[in-house]
């Protein structure tokens, strides 16, 4: 049994092999299908493989959050559905629908270096899974809020500060997570690490994209991030949601079964006694096509008889001729939709 299965986008694999390859220098045993032989069951050897790991680390980029990344998803969900998942991405992207919830490690600026804080907190949630244990806290993100927030003024403010800035109160912490500088990148990063009662970098994006007004967009924030910042707001324009009827008129065909009789007017050919039969059954059809209409959900608009077995009598004067057929309505039918509006 290996200690983890490495799901990824066959285009990312050069970049999988360097993450592949610091993760075995660190003593985990590491399996990816770019190693399995020739000539053997592909599907068979990664199924197994996805099954028995102890961990499975998901690799999000470009392509597999994409349209063609549905197998990288299909092994990320096997691997959250046994609570082995480790989600770590490669490129600036948010986790597909489905993963919002699970923390990612973001290696988007790692080097290959094994030293790297980030990389340390991938190592460290994957031998967390193995070992069946909660993952220490990371400490990438702290590090990096440190670098950032060494800049002019706002580094001698937050130094100053040192630990009560993580031990302090709830108001400590939103001062300096709302300090001016450097916005919004220490916003996101003490979301990130729960500070300041501030939204994460992936829940401000998506806050910020979702369309005003759009509840669809609202539900779907609201189940990416249960918990977070924006969430009360979110459910609060959920609430006061406004349903807009609009009326619509479309033109239709609907076709009636009709008897037309063969009538008193004879005619000295079959042609002729043919056009005469349906002049008379004009005005049966407009009654027909009418009657029909005559709801609210229907406008007459035209009608034409449409002959299809004709019978024919010759007298003495000529021939008549009646038909069996339909009636060809041209009607409008209306159509209601409905649009639901949540805000402004």
């Amino acid at each position: 049994m290996t200690d983890l299965f490495v799901s990824y986008k066959s285009e990312d694999a050069d970049r999988v092999f360097r993450l592949a390859e610091a993760l075995e220098r660190c003593g985990l045993s590491v399996w990816w299908d770019r190693r399995l032989a020739n000539g053997e069951n592909w599907n068979s050897q990664i199924q197994m493989a996805l099954e028995s790991s102890k961990c499975v680390v998901v690799v999000w980029t470009r392509g597999s959050v994409g349209p063609a990344g549905d197998f990288v998803r299909d092994e990320a969900r096997a691997g959250k559905r046994r609570e082995v998942l480790v989600p770590v991405k490669l490129d600036k992207v948010d986790p597909p629908p489905g993963f919002g919830e699970i923390q990612v490690v973001d290696l988007t600026s790692w080097k290959g270096g094994v030293s790297d804080p980030f990389f340390q907190d991938l190592v460290e949630a994957i031998r967390a899974k193995i070992e069946g244990r909660p993952a220490a806290k990371p400490k990438g993100p702290l590090l990096r809020l440190r670098r950032r927030l060494t800049v002019g003024t706002l580094a001698g403010a937050v130094l100053s500060l040192g630990g009560a800035f993580a031990s302090d109160t709830f108001r400590m912490q939103d001062r300096v997570c709302g300090l001016p500088a450097l916005q919004p990148h220490v916003s996101d990063v003490c979301g990130a690490l729960g500070l300041g009662s501030r939204p994460g970098k992936r829940e401000r994006i998506a806050w910020e994209r979702h369309t005003p007004g759009n509840c669809a967009d609202l539900r779907v924030f609201i189940e990416r991030f249960p918990r977070g910042a924006f969430v009360q707001e979110a459910q609060s324009l959920l609430v006061a949601k406004r349903v807009i009827q609009t009326e619509t008129w479309s033109v239709t065909e609907r076709r009636l079964r009709m008897y037309e009789p063969a009538g008193e007017s004879t005619a000295a050919d079959q042609n002729a006694a043919h056009a005469a039969a349906i002049a008379n059954a004009r005005l049966h059809a407009e009654q027909l096509c009418k009657g029909f209409a005559a709801t609210a959900s229907f406008r007459y608009k035209s009608a034409m008889p449409d002959a299809q077995t004709w019978y024919c009598v010759a007298g003495e004067k000529g021939l008549t001729c009646g038909f069996e057929g339909e009636a060809v309505c041209t009607l409008e039918e209306k159509s209601t939709q409905e649009k639901e509006t949540c805000g402004n």
